[in-house]
């Protein structure tokens, strides 16, 4: 008889937490749609994950991003500008103010088939005089290449 009784009694109610509009699976296709790979980072053909964490408050709204998990500095700054983006769900919990804590794992991976463009540039510049040759005016021929370099 015991045993009726405590299957009976009503599960807790605990504070709800915001939530990302569509769930998990909307909050990875908004990263993956919105992640903008930083050039240098393509160039430098940097991969890895950047872990953010931050604070969602009962609003919804996204505060105090911080890198906890660093892979290359052009990264972080956009994986906090990708965290900064987020738009949650507000929470209502009878007029209690709430902050969560989210942590989110950013993932930079080089797409397979796409040339990784280097650019290689130097400049020239005149070699000094030989003493036995005359003194000329000095001329500024100095002059700059660039040359993109596709691989595949």
């Amino acid at each position: 008889m015991k045993n009726n009784m405590e299957n009976k009694k009503k599960p807790k109610q605990f504070l709800d937490k915001p939530l990302y509009p569509g769930g998990a699976k909307a909050l990875r296709e908004f990263i993956n749609t919105h992640l903008q790979y930083p050039e240098d980072a393509i160039q430098q053909q940097i991969e890895g994950v950047v872990s953010v964490t931050y604070q969602v408050t009962d609003e919804g709204v996204v505060e105090n991003p911080v890198v906890i998990k660093s892979l290359y500095p052009s990264c972080d700054a956009e994986a906090v500008r990708l965290v900064k983006l987020l738009k949650y769900g507000k929470a209502y919990n009878r007029g209690v103010r709430l902050k969560t804590n989210c942590k989110v794992n950013i993932n930079f991976k080089l797409k397979k088939g796409e040339p990784v463009k280097m650019v290689v540039s130097y400049t020239t510049a005149p070699s000094k005089p030989k003493k036995a040759t005359p003194k000329k005016e000095k001329s500024e021929n100095v002059g700059g290449y660039s040359i993109p370099w596709n691989f595949e």
